[in-house]
């Protein structure tokens, strides 16, 4: 036993030896590549932004129009407008202002442009100190190293060793309690539509709203009926983020749900109030549409329906195909 022994202690020297190489060749080429970043930075804010002096963390936050509202904090949600760049190159990579998209060939026509939901905390460290530095209705830049952005990590758009410069526009603390603001907002909109109703999902213990806004006296839909709806979806905002096209409308069994392949829940349930040929608004909360986490388009991974949104939808049911159920026809 001691030969064996005493022969594995060389071999783990050396490998461990090549190991300790190995990473210190890495730890240098890691801190090469920050001293190389961190002298661009420092020559493109000499260059750019002479006057500016950076926070305790590295972070260089510009203010552009002083805000007067409340200040976010570290998980707070909020709206905003805002220009991602990547500072090396001055290339955008990231905006929901539909017009910035377009003129940098980013745009995503299944995107939702407009004002941006988001929660403070969800992007990177430099991004996170400068919005809470912000107060609601103020305009300001934030510019930082990739220390306080995506490190050595290649992050899809923006590279290793990329420092980022934001430009921002606070438009609306919504708080702490994404639920509540929202619970709030669908009820505000609500209130503001004559002969709104509701319906109850026992199952889930959830409400949503429809209004019939043109009434007939044709077949009702129901359950496990087949029926052809013409649609728009917007959020209560306006913003228009789907909508069928002339005489292409959606098919779907109602009742039979499938979050794979059929409409959100708020659709089967709503529709169930209405009648072949009538027209109306169904108001879904996130709750029976796309929940917590909203919808982004594929393959560029943009927004497309927020997280925690309320929608709503401009409905007319064209055809109702009931349910052809086995009637009893035995005689005896």
């Amino acid at each position: 036993m001691m030969k064996i022994t005493k022969r594995l202690y060389p071999f783990v020297t050396v490998i461990t030896g090549l190991m300790l190489l190995a990473s210190c060749k890495e730890d240098t080429t890691d801190q090469d590549n920050m001293d190389q970043e961190q002298r661009y930075f420092d020559i493109y804010m000499a260059a750019n932004y002479p006057d500016a002096s950076p926070q305790a963390s590295g972070l260089y936050y510009v203010e552009n129009k002083e805000g007067s509202g409340d200040m976010p904090g570290d998980s707070t949600w909020v709206l905003i407008n805002h220009v991602a760049y990547t500072i090396k190159d001055n290339n955008i990579y990231d905006t929901y202002i539909e017009r910035v998209a377009i003129d940098n060939q980013i745009y995503d026509e299944d995107a939702l442009y407009g004002p941006y939901k988001m929660r403070n905390g969800d992007l990177n460290e430099g991004f996170t100190e400068g919005l809470k530095m912000m107060h609601e209705g103020g305009e300001a830049t934030f510019l930082f190293t990739s220390e306080l952005g995506y490190g050595s990590k290649n992050n899809g758009d923006v590279g290793a060793y990329n420092s980022l410069k934001y430009e921002v526009i606070l438009l609306e603390v919504l708080g702490d309690d994404i639920e509540a603001y929202e619970a709030a907002k669908i009820l505000a909109y609500t209130d503001t539509i004559v002969g709104v109703d509701t319906v109850y999902d026992a199952v889930n213990d959830l409400v949503m709203y429809y209004v019939v806004d043109e009434s007939t006296d044709e077949a009702p839909v129901g359950i496990d009926s087949t029926i052809q709806v013409a649609y728009k979806g917007y959020l209560p905002d306006g913003r228009v983020f789907d909508q069928s096209l002339d005489e292409a409308y959606y098919e779907f069994v109602v009742g039979d749900y499938d979050a794979e392949t059929s409409p959100i829940e708020g659709w089967h349930l709503g529709l169930e109030k209405f009648k072949q040929g009538e027209k109306g608004r169904l108001i879904i909360p996130h709750t029976l549409a796309y929940g917590a986490f909203g919808s982004y388009t594929s393959p560029g991974n943009n927004i497309s329906i927020p997280p925690f949104e309320t929608l709503v939808f401009d409905v007319e049911v064209i055809s109702v195909d009931p349910d052809e159920t086995d009637v009893n026809t035995d005689t005896e």
